[in-house]
């Protein structure tokens, strides 16, 4: 299926842009999240501590994916 990232933070600076449009085989955020892990390993320790949203609704990563969802992974964030 195909579906739209949308990168955030230091999520953004470690895969070099803001966007993407993937084709990927899995059902679920959490399948996202592998496929991403692999084709950007200096990533994988931020995707695994990010909240993710589909279609602008927060969703945990059991969440089912469907062609053309737009996914935001946002990183957590430090402050003081």
């Amino acid at each position: 299926m195909k579906v739209e990232i949308l990168y955030f933070s230091q999520i953004k600076d470690k895969v070099g842009k803001s966007s993407e449009v993937l084709e990927f085989t899995g059902n679920t955020v959490s399948d996202l999240v592998e496929f991403l892990a692999q084709k950007y390993p200096n990533a994988k320790d931020v995707l695994e501590k990010s909240m993710f949203a589909v279609n602008e609704e927060y969703v945990d990563k059991q969440a089912i994916l469907k062609e053309g969802d737009k996914i935001a992974i946002i990183p957590p964030v430090s402050g003081g």
